[in-house]
């Protein structure tokens, strides 16, 4: 098991030079399985896994982590009722794959992303937790601008003046 908790303790580290400087990650799973000859931990929820790091709460039914020689994970699959919740900011889908090198967690399998009123559907999202930067690709949606986040119009031109852009 103490294998188990450290595997999952980098799992939503933020990067840094040293695990002393990450902040913590709480692991709640009805069951664990350490697979050793695989560098594999399998993480089962009743009714869900919940790894807590700060303002970031993963969620899944099943959570796979492949760690590196060092017990470090390299790679976790986030499966069933998959959703990432940072901040305001929520992510489901089918399916997230969390890669630790690149900070980034890819979300297929019908991925939203909700951001106050905002709800974006699209065919892949990733959310860069390094940059807090999230990029969708074949989106729709609906985007509810925030307070203070309203787009100036346009100003229109007057009776003899060229263009509508700035006097």
């Amino acid at each position: 098991m103490a294998l188990a908790a450290s595997a999952a303790l980098a799992l939503l580290a933020a990067p840094g030079p040293s695990r002393a400087e990450r902040p913590p990650v709480h692991v709640d799973a009805d069951q664990v399985q350490v697979l050793y000859k695989q560098r594999r931990v399998v993480f089962v929820g009743k009714p869900l896994v919940r790894l807590t790091r700060e303002d970031a709460v993963l969620t899944c039914r099943k959570l796979v982590a492949d760690n590196d020689a060092q017990g470090r994970i390299r790679r976790a699959v986030c499966t069933g009722e998959v959703r990432l919740t940072r901040s305001e900011r929520v992510a489901t889908c089918e399916v997230a794959t969390f890669d630790a090198q690149a900070s980034t967690v890819v979300c297929t399998g019908n991925p939203e992303l909700r951001d106050g009123k905002t709800v974006m559907r699209g065919e892949q999202l990733t959310y860069d937790l390094a940059t807090d930067q999230v990029v969708m690709s074949q989106v729709k949606g609906t985007v509810v601008p925030g307070p203070g986040d309203e787009p100036v119009p346009p100003r229109r031109a007057r009776a003899g003046e060229q263009g509508g852009g700035p006097p």
